[in-house]
């Protein structure tokens, strides 16, 4: 079996939720200063104990402001954490990022990233049952399993790195078949490609994980209304993901730019679709943002082969961000090109 089998990196649908997990040059690519988000992924529930991923991360933008140096930097932060099955296989990481966004013109930026992480995976052997550890009647876990397999957590260093083009309009005057926002990037993790076994003396290695991304959020003929399609590409070792689709955006009350003190209210919903070597997942989705804050629900419709143990359940995740406003927009409504 371990000849034939193949793993990959955690991974979220709500893709825009964990850009620490896409692209490091993505740090800071947003209206604000300070940007927190939670993110929780319970996958094919119907099946036991399957794969539980939990992370948080968050970002920090300084240097905005500056009109006579163009180049603003931003700091990152994040945590994850996955685990399956009743032994709990999983890994936990913690990491930070660092990006420089240099000024291209006054809607564009060009976008560098680094990101460094230190890991952590492992299993309970606690939870490990063995033919040998039946007496005959009962099962007894003081017994020796026999197999002569030493387990111990495996603990690694990780570098990752990414660029990235970044166009955002700092005004509301969206021109229908122009975006508003737009994102596209590539980026390579695991560069270093570090140890990752579960046995003691293993030489297991973690393969390179390229991800090309694409987003923008276009305006329609209708006030208020936008649209939103995005793609995100993924390809590690033997595996490749797919994750492509839409979502229509609108916004129910507009926050003021002068003074950042109204309520900017919105609600987005559409459908993702993602493919892994076979058409895997249908991926509805709903976010709705309030003032600062945004919750995304998605749900993944398991529509592969695994259906007829997954029963079409593939998995809900939920995800909390919350974006502080940039107040240096606000002071400096005549300069918002600066603070993009």
């Amino acid at each position: 079996m371990p000849f034939f089998s193949n793993g990959q990196d955690i991974h979220f649908s709500q893709v825009t939720r964990t850009q620490f997990s896409i692209n490091p040059a993505f740090t800071g690519t947003f209206s604000g200063n300070i940007r927190a988000t939670m993110n929780w992924k319970d996958q094919w529930r119907s099946i036991n104990k399957t794969f539980r991923t939990y992370a948080t991360s968050a970002e920090f933008s300084f240097g905005k402001g500056r009109a006579r140096r163009p180049t603003f930097y931003a700091l990152g932060i994040h945590m994850a954490k996955d685990v399956s099955g009743d032994i709990q296989l999983g890994t936990t990481t913690i990491g930070t990022s660092f990006s420089s966004l240099i000024q291209l013109s006054r809607n564009q930026r060009l976008c560098v990233g680094i990101q460094g992480a230190f890991g952590k995976s492992g299993i309970s052997t606690s939870n490990m049952q063995w033919g040998s550890q039946y007496s005959g009647l009962n099962f007894d876990p003081t017994l020796y399993d026999g197999e002569g397999i030493e387990y111990l957590p495996q603990q690694y260093s990780d570098f990752s790195a990414g660029i990235a083009y970044w166009y955002h309009k700092n005004d509301r005057n969206v021109t229908f078949g122009s975006p508003q926002d737009a994102k596209i990037g590539l980026a390579v993790f695991h560069i270093n490609r570090p140890e990752n076994s579960f046995v003691v003396n293993g030489n297991t290695r973690l393969p390179m994980r390229a991800v090309f991304h694409a987003s923008a959020i276009f305006g329609t003929p209708a006030n208020d209304l936008y649209w939103y399609p995005n793609l995100t590409a993924q390809f590690q070792g033997a595996q490749n993901q797919f994750l492509f689709g839409a979502l229509m955006k609108y916004t129910l009350k507009s926050g003021s730019k002068m003074t950042g003190m109204t309520t900017d209210m919105s609600v987005a919903a559409g459908v993702n679709f993602r493919v892994n070597n076979v058409f895997d997942a249908i991926i509805p989705q709903v976010f709705f943002d309030f003032q600062a804050f945004s919750v995304g629900m998605s749900y993944d419709i398991n529509v592969s082969g695994l259906n007829a143990a997954s029963s079409y359940r593939g998995g809900f995740e939920l995800s909390l961000r919350f974006t502080n406003p940039d107040r240096y927009t606000h002071r400096n409504p005549q300069r918002r090109g600066v603070s993009i």
